[in-house]
């Protein structure tokens, strides 16, 4: 068996007043011990979920940008491909050009965008 230490054991001599440690107190500091290896614990676990949804926001801007750059590069395509089909005077071109919604300008060659029934402005509500 155990034995138990004298009452004197117990007692934490601070300089200025003893302190007596009791086996709540005891039981408190463990306790407030193992709540904060717990927080650690969460802390870490969602420092590491916030640095993969930072990974997949990254990859989505980057699309973004992509895309953006690759719509320029498609409005400059549609352009030079409606100047010749207008300097050519190619009608499978024009075809070709108006079965993706591009009208040709005739008068300046310039493309221009057909309004589609998606594109169109939604109808009033009557509020």
């Amino acid at each position: 068996m155990l034995s138990r230490l004298p009452p004197e054991a117990d007692t934490v001599n601070t300089g200025r007043v003893e302190m007596h440690i009791d086996g709540w107190l005891y039981r408190l500091l463990i306790a407030l011990s193992g709540i904060t290896l717990v927080l650690v614990v969460v802390y870490i676990v969602l420092i590491q979920e916030n640095r993969s949804v930072q990974a997949e926001v990254n990859q989505r801007q980057q699309f973004i940008n992509q895309s953006i750059q690759l719509g320029r590069i498609n409005d400059t395509l549609i352009r030079a491909l409606a100047a010749a089909a207008v300097d050519n005077n190619d009608d499978r071109l024009r075809e070709l050009l108006a079965q993706n919604g591009i009208a040709i300008n005739p008068a300046t060659g310039a493309p221009e965008k057909q309004a589609t029934p998606a594109a169109a402005a939604p109808a009033g509500t009557g509020r």
